[in-house]
């Protein structure tokens, strides 16, 4: 009987703990949020302007997002938000050329309440003008 009795206790134990993570969700859209980022040791202002709605073209899954790198001058960035998976992908373009010359892929955080959002990722230089070649990490906080 006491058998029973820890089995069952176990059993809701682990209910509840799969209600609770089950709970929590990544921001259904980015559009109009604010993020202070860190990359490869600078710090910059990310805004996240737009995010287009489902039934836009390709966004089955993942929503169009467009926003800024706040510098002087304001730098353009254009990518992709998937809120079933937190996955976010940023690129930054030259404005004359429009060739990439740096990118930005990573994960949005679960909202908790009480907690400020997340974002972590990969920077990718592709052009030396924007620091040495290479993979860096980044993160942000939602302000």
């Amino acid at each position: 009987m006491k058998a029973f009795k820890t089995l069952q206790l176990a059993v809701a134990a682990a209910a509840l703990l799969a209600a609770g993570s089950a709970s929590a969700e990544r921001p259904a859209s980015l559009a109009g949020t604010t993020w202070t980022l860190q990359a490869n040791r600078d710090v910059l202002q990310l805004v996240i302007n737009t995010q287009t709605g489902p039934g836009a073209p390709g966004a089955a899954q993942c929503r169009g997002i467009s926003g800024t790198l706040n510098t002087t001058p304001d730098i353009v960035v254009t990518g992709w938000y998937c809120p079933s998976t937190g996955r976010i992908h940023l690129i930054h373009r030259n404005l004359d050329s429009k060739i990439a010359v740096r990118t930005f892929t990573g994960n949005v955080s679960d909202e908790v309440i009480g907690q400020p959002l997340y974002m972590a990722g990969t920077m990718t230089v592709l052009f030396s003008a924007f620091g040495d070649l290479g993979e860096y990490n980044f993160s942000a906080v939602k302000q």
